[in-house]
């Protein structure tokens, strides 16, 4: 007689691990009563890449503001305070912020938190299956048939964690999406997010490779988008570095974007002008294409110097505040680190994960139109929305 899990989660990653690990935590579900399966060798690959390999599962500013997706289902989500600090800490992983909000575990390793999940899984006798892709899901009634290529499982429970489409190389590339519109659930249009931008080239030439501190405005048919601080890394199709990583979540699917960079963002205009005019005076002898040397970076201000016809202090000043490149798109899904789109949240529950048209069907992590900034926030909802659905699991039970 095959063996009916009570709940089987799809997918081994970020949300999918937590789901399991909630699931087998207390007396509902006995450990070898959850089946984690997943596609890849082994579970994790993406977990432990977040951060550099360092680990940003959260961040101290929870703000909602940073979440993207329906504003409504995102309030109703994170009104019970989840908090992925308190959780980690008790499974043995204590948390340690950066001066900017990003949370990472104390030894600064993703792997580490992976190793706890699944040493804590094993110790709960929780059946974890790698190379088991999940070809198709139905439900007979009361009871969920799982084939992948090689078995067949059943499960009273379901739980998607499938991720989307951002980064292939961990096994994400859309294709799971199917799982849940087999289901009659509605997928929204897609688009990479935290992903480096393509922008006209004419005015970066020759500042590959190079970086600098800016404040970075967002704009769509001059509507301001959002605005994003930090370091932007200049490359030969345009730009990156995290201050671009931060604003690419509300320009990926927008168009006629355009990036308005502010040089020196710790001071005025009035300031950089007054700095540029002293210049000028104290020293003459400076050639007129390295009037910037010793403020930005030498190239970069060359470049930005071959755009102003007219170097007047006030004009030099205007420029270095107001630096606008066009936006031509983005280096697309197999770049970005988080998918912008997803299967829509209209019809999930926001308080149980589960879906409002199969009952026992719970949809967790980056499968869901939710999507965060950079800095910790999407693992942070991946990680609740795991718990969130393994908890209702626990208490229908």
């Amino acid at each position: 007689m095959n063996k009916i899990y009570k709940t089987a989660v799809i997918g081994g990653g970020a949300s999918g691990l937590l789901c399991a690990a909630e699931a087998v935590t207390g007396n509902e579900i006995k450990g070898d009563n959850v089946i984690v399966l997943e596609k890849n060798d082994r579970v994790g690959k993406k977990l432990i890449a977040t951060g550099n390999g360092q680990g940003n599962v959260t961040n101290s500013d929870l703000s909602l503001s940073h979440y993207h997706g329906s504003r409504g289902f995102i309030e109703k989500f994170f009104s019970d305070g989840f908090n992925t600090e308190k959780y980690l800490y008790g499974l043995g992983i204590p948390l340690i912020y950066s001066e900017n909000g990003k949370g990472y575990p104390l030894s600064k390793q993703a792997s580490a938190v992976l190793d706890v999940l699944r040493e804590y899984l094993a110790s709960k006798n929780c059946v974890t299956e790698t190379d088991a892709e999940v070809t198709g899901i139905k439900k007979d009634e009361t009871i969920f048939e799982i084939k992948t290529k090689n078995k067949t499982y059943y499960a009273e429970n379901v739980v998607l964690c499938t991720g989307g489409k951002a980064g292939k190389q961990f096994g994400t590339d859309g294709k799971a999406y199917s799982l849940a519109t087999g289901f009659g659930h509605k997928l929204t249009d897609l688009f990479p997010s935290l992903v480096q931008l393509k922008t006209e080239t004419e005015r970066i030439k020759g500042l590959k490779g190079l970086k600098e501190q800016v404040k970075i405005t967002a704009t769509s048919n001059g509507k301001v988008l959002g605005e994003s601080a930090g370091e932007i890394l200049f490359t030969d199709y345009g730009v990156s570095g995290d201050a671009v990583f931060r604003i690419s979540s509300v320009v990926a699917d927008k168009e006629n974007v355009e990036l308005k960079i502010e040089f020196l963002p710790n001071l005025t205009e009035s300031e950089v002008k007054k700095i540029i005019e002293d210049k000028k005076k104290n020293a003459p002898f400076i050639p007129e294409n390295e009037l910037l040397s010793g403020i930005i970076n030498k190239k970069i201000g060359q470049a930005i110097l071959k755009t102003i016809k007219q170097p007047a202090a006030e004009n030099v000043a205007k420029t270095l505040k107001n630096f606008k490149l066009k936006v031509k798109g983005t280096l697309g899904f197999d770049y970005a680190q988080v998918t912008k789109g997803g299967i829509s949240t209209d019809d999930v529950n926001p308080f149980t994960m589960e879906s409002k048209k199969t009952k026992g069907l719970y949809l967790a992590g980056e499968t869901l139109n939710v999507d965060g900034d950079c800095g910790g926030y999407n693992l942070n909802f991946a990680f609740a929305s795991g718990v969130k659905a393994a908890k209702s699991i626990k208490e229908k039970i």
